[in-house]
């Protein structure tokens, strides 16, 4: 990263955007010189799981913000009903009142520097795995930001002291169809809020109450077959379901705050590199330093657009 380079990225984003603890140092990988080399395994985060469930608007070149208009619903007693006869009186004005989110793209990134002996020296394509890794990195980040907005909600289900239960999801839908959030729903819960012993899984064949549950599916049924033929679940209710590590704590790790909402319930502006892709990869050459840095930029900033058209799920997970 060149000074320029480093004065920019501080004027952007503070005294920390610099920090050397930012950076990703690949150059320990190891050669291949003399070995047989098998498929690389890159670890990757369970990433870009949120941009399909939320409403992504791309900043228009030239722009780096985005205004989302949210008009306010009329009630249906704002009609007017005209006696028999009487068509050609005229009613009360009615308001439309309409409020705006503006949005303003920020940097999110991170990058590592592949010095030349390390890439040269490698049989393993680290420059591609090291690219790739970094990119997986800004997408996780992405999804964090999307579920820390999650506990925002006014509407909460769920309690810290049970599981999921399909009573909670079903009270959710309940809560968004009640203040006419649109479909479809998507419900964003930790993979422990969907599996394990505190999990929405005990509601797809437990007979008896476990944690919580309350066995809504015991006896088998089209979603417990979904679930132990392809081992999780995709839709029910109308609900698509996604698990993410990035679903934040409740006061302790114990605890969990995923969220069901509409699309129209967040809203995020970004920059779009091409095909509605967010993330951009580029490589800088530094000579003097015999290596090559690997950046990973991803543009966007996010925000609650209609607070009621999102339910916060809270439940315990161990």
């Amino acid at each position: 990263m060149t000074n320029l380079e480093r004065l920019q990225n501080f004027a952007m984003h503070g005294a920390w955007a610099n920090s050397p603890c930012a950076v990703t140092d690949v150059g320990v990988a190891a050669g291949g010189l003399g070995k047989t080399v098998a498929a690389a395994i890159v670890q990757f985060n369970k990433a870009a799981v949120t941009p399909r469930t939320i409403t992504m608007v791309p900043a228009t070149a030239g722009t780096n913000t985005v205004q989302i208009p949210v008009y306010s619903k009329m009630a249906a007693s704002a009609v007017t009903n005209s006696a028999s006869g009487a068509e050609e009186t005229t009613g009360s004005a009615a308001s439309i009142t309409t409020a705006a989110v503006s949005l303003e793209v920020l940097r999110n990134n991170v990058y590592a520097q592949v010095t030349d002996l390390a890439a040269h020296g490698n049989s393993d394509a680290l420059m591609v795995n090291a690219g790739r890794v970094l990119g997986n990195a800004v997408a996780a980040e992405f999804d964090n930001h999307v579920c820390a907005l999650f506990d925002g909600f006014a509407t909460s289900k769920g309690t810290s002291t049970e599981g999921l239960r399909w009573l909670d999801v079903m009270d959710a839908v309940a809560s968004l169809e009640a203040n006419d959030a649109p479909r479809p729903y998507s419900a964003v819960l930790h993979p422990q809020q969907m599996y394990g012993s505190f999990g929405l899984s005990n509601e797809l064949g437990q007979v008896a109450a476990v944690n919580g549950s309350n066995g809504a599916f015991a006896g088998g049924s089209s979603a417990s077959e979904q679930f132990f033929q392809a081992g999780f679940v995709t839709s029910l209710a109308g609900i698509n379901f996604y698990t993410s590590p990035q679903v934040a704590d409740g006061s302790d790790g114990t605890e969990k705050k995923g969220a069901i909402y509409a699309n129209t319930a967040l809203g995020c502006g970004y920059i779009d590199f091409g095909g509605g892709n967010f993330i951009q990869i580029e490589t800088q050459r530094q000579a003097a330093e015999a290596g090559t840095d690997i950046v990973a930029n991803g543009y966007w900033e996010i925000a609650e657009t209609v607070d009621l058209h999102g339910v916060e799920i809270f439940t315990e997970i161990s």
